[in-house]
């Protein structure tokens, strides 16, 4: 019977990697989630342009890398707070920050 050697990585589990998931991450995407949703309800409400909604359903996508692009996240939440959303996105960029 051969050894394998699996690293530190593994816990006793074989399934949980210490660098890939920890709980302050998850509640950081939790929070931008949350607020991401709101602002696209609300944006539905408001019966919004498509392509808003649709930067916004990019957010999302975004916040739930394991690793989100800093420069990509950036560059929607400009494009959205020039459509009128500043205040909400002062919020929302507070939230992102704690991803990177």
């Amino acid at each position: 019977m051969s050894e394998r050697n699996f690293g530190s990585r593994t816990g006793t589990s074989g399934r949980a990697r210490a660098e890939e998931v920890h709980i302050g991450h998850i509640k950081d995407v939790s929070a931008v989630l949350r607020l991401l949703d709101e602002l696209r309800e609300d944006l539905n409400d408001a019966k919004a342009p498509t392509s808003t909604i649709e930067m916004v359903d990019d957010l999302r996508i975004e916040a739930r890398k394991p690793k989100p692009g800093k420069d990509v996240a950036e560059h929607l939440m400009e494009r959205l707070s020039d459509r009128g959303l500043g205040e909400r996105m002062k919020e929302l960029e507070k939230a992102f920050d704690a991803l990177f």
